[in-house]
C-alpha cells in the first residue's frame, strides 16, 4: 500500500488550521487561547496553528508499560511487542443455550473473573454494562466491581470528571498513595472526541480531570465512512487524526509528560443495510493506515476491533482471526476486541475463551518464530535419521516441544474416530466446559477489608451526589 502519513498529518494540520473544531468546554478553550489558538467565540470554533501542533507533538510520551494491582507485574506496550485487552460496555449476552440476555451485575463479576485467569488476555475493560445497577454512580459502580474481582491492568470508560476522581480515589486505596500510582499505573481512562469533528463538555473535562491527575488517557475517536467522515480511507484517517490532535494539544499544554498512544478504531456505514458494520476490508485498509501514522509519532500504537457477527460462526472466526493477525503484523502494541460481537453491542462467556484461543495462536505466530543454528539443525537431523522412532525421541524435541509447538485448549485437533467416542463435541461446547471450571475453582485475590470499606464508601457517595 503506497501513501505517505505525512499527507495525512498535513491534511489534518490544514483542517485544525483552517476549519478549525468545535470544543464545546469553556475550560478546555481557555488553555487553548492560552497557549495561541485563535476562538471564535460565539461558534466556539478553535483554530490551531500547526506550530502549536508541532510542539505538542515534540512532547510525545508514550504510555509503554502497564502493571498488575499489586504492581509487582508489568506488560509491556511498545516496539513489536503486542498485548490484547478486552472489549468493554456490551449492552447483551448470548448465552450457552441460544438466548439474547440483558446483563447483569453476577454477569460482570463472572466475566471479570474468567479474565483475570485467561493468560492471553492482558488488560480488561469492563465487560458488561449490567440492567441493575442504578443510575446514579454508575460507572463508579462497575469500577469498583472490576477492581474487586481481577488483578490485572485494567481500562475503564467515564462519563463525567467525577467518575475519574472516583476511580482514582479507589486506585489510591489500593496503592496507598499518588507515588505508586504514577510510578506503576494499573489503569487507563479513556475520553472520546465528537462524532464528526469537535469534543462536547464532558469529554474535555474528562481528558482534562485524567491528565491533571497523572492517568494515562488520550481521546479516540470513531469516524464512521460515508456517514460522520469521508467515505475515502485517507480522508477519514484525516479527520479522526484531526481530533487526535486536537487532544494532544489540550493534554500537553496541561502536562507534557502525561502518557499517550495513539488510538485508530472506525466503522463504515453499511448503504445496503444502513447500518454501521465493524469489521471490513475497508475498516481493515484504515487500521493498516492509522498504524502506520502513529508510528510516524512515534507512539505506541492500540487499535480496536470487532465482528459484526450475531453468533460464535463462520464469518465471527473470519472477522476476528484477520482482524487481529492484520492489526498484529502491521505493528500495533495493543489489540481491543476479546469478546466483541455484533458491532461492539454482544458478548458471550464462550466467546472470550474462543478469543482467548485465538490470540494464543496468534502470539505463538509472533513470538515464538526462530530460525535455528544450522549446525544444530544438522545434528538433530543426524542423529534422529538412526532411530526408529526418528524425531520423537529426540532430545530436541522431548526439551522444547511444548514452547515449540503450539497447543490448543479447545479447538478439536483429535482424529475423527477419537472425536466421535468424545460425543463429537463443538468448539462452543469446549470453551463452555473451560466457562465452568474457570468460575467453578478460579480464585481472584481479595483486596484487604479497609480497602474494600474504602472503595465502598466511594461507590455510595457517588449514588448519593
Amino acid at each position: 500500500m503506497n501513501f505517505n502519513v505525512s499527507d495525512i498529518h498535513e491534511t489534518s494540520v490544514k483542517i485544525l488550521e483552517e476549519i478549525g473544531i468545535f470544543i464545546e468546554s469553556n475550560k478546555a478553550i481557555e488553555i487553548l487561547y492560552s497557549i495561541g489558538c485563535k476562538v471564535e467565540k460565539v461558534s466556539k470554533i478553535v483554530k490551531i496553528p500547526s506550530s502549536i501542533i508541532s510542539n505538542a507533538l515534540s512532547y510525545n510520551y508514550p504510555f509503554t508499560r502497564i502493571y498488575n494491582r499489586s504492581g509487582d507485574k508489568s506488560i509491556e506496550i511498545a516496539g513489536n511487542n503486542v498485548v490484547f485487552s478486552s472489549g468493554g460496555a456490551k449492552i447483551k449476552i448470548k448465552k450457552y443455550d441460544g438466548t439474547y440476555v440483558n446483563p447483569y451485575s453476577k454477569d460482570l463479576a463472572d466475566l471479570t473473573k474468567i479474565y483475570d485467569y485467561l493468560e492471553n488476555v492482558d488488560i480488561y475493560l469492563n465487560a458488561v454494562d449490567p440492567v441493575d445497577i442504578p443510575i446514579k454512580g454508575y460507572r463508579t459502580q462497575i469500577a469498583a466491581e472490576v477492581f474487586k474481582n481481577t488483578t490485572k491492568p485494567c481500562s475503564f470508560l467515564a462519563n463525567d470528571p467525577k467518575v475519574v476522581e472516583d476511580i482514582y480515589n479507589m486506585a489510591l486505596a489500593i496503592r496507598g498513595n499518588k507515588k505508586n500510582i504514577l510510578e506503576k499505573p494499573f489503569f487507563t481512562i479513556g475520553a472520546a472526541s465528537e462524532a464528526i469533528l469537535g469534543y462536547m463538555d464532558k469529554e474535555c473535562d474528562l481528558l482534562i480531570r485524567c491528565t491533571e491527575l497523572g492517568i494515562p488517557t488520550g481521546a479516540g475517536h470513531y469516524p464512521i465512512m460515508g456517514l460522520t467522515a469521508p467515505i475515502s480511507i485517507s480522508g477519514a484517517l484525516a479527520l479522526a487524526n484531526a481530533n487526535w490532535l486536537t487532544g494532544h494539544v489540550i493534554k500537553t499544554a496541561i502536562d507534557p509528560k502525561n502518557p499517550s498512544d495513539y488510538s485508530v478504531l472506525a466503522g463504515v456505514f453499511d448503504m445496503k443495510n444502513t447500518n454501521v458494520v465493524t469489521s471490513s476490508p475497508e475498516i481493515w485498509l484504515y487500521y493498516l493506515m492509522g498504524i502506520k501514522l502513529g508510528k510516524y509519532y512515534n507512539l505506541p500504537i492500540s487499535v480496536v476491533i470487532s465482528s459484526d457477527s450475531k453468533d460464535i460462526d463462520l464469518q465471527m472466526a473470519y472477522e476476528k482471526a484477520l482482524s487481529y493477525f492484520i492489526c498484529a503484523s502491521a505493528g500495533a502494541n495493543k489489540i481491543h476486541g476479546a469478546i466483541t460481537l455484533d458491532s461492539m453491542n454482544l458478548t458471550s462467556y464462550e466467546q472470550l475463551v474462543i478469543d482467548n484461543e485465538i490470540i494464543s495462536g496468534i502470539s505463538h505466530y509472533f513470538k515464538n518464530f526462530k530460525i535455528n543454528n544450522t549446525l544444530i539443525d544438522f545434528e538433530i537431523i543426524k542423529s534422529s535419521l538412526n532411530n526408529k522412532m526418528y524425531f520423537l525421541e529426540s532430545d530436541y524435541t522431548l526439551q522444547n516441544y511444548k514452547k515449540d509447538l503450539w497447543s490448543s485448549n479447545i479447538f478439536i485437533r483429535n482424529n475423527f474416530i477419537d472425536w466421535e467416542k468424545e460425543g463429537m463435541p463443538k468448539v462452543i461446547d469446549n470453551a463452555n466446559k473451560k466457562v465452568q471450571k474457570i468460575l467453578k475453582e478460579h480464585k481472584v485475590p481479595d483486596l484487604p477489608e479497609d480497602v474494600l470499606r474504602k472503595i465502598d464508601c466511594i461507590v455510595a457517595d457517588a449514588q448519593n451526589r
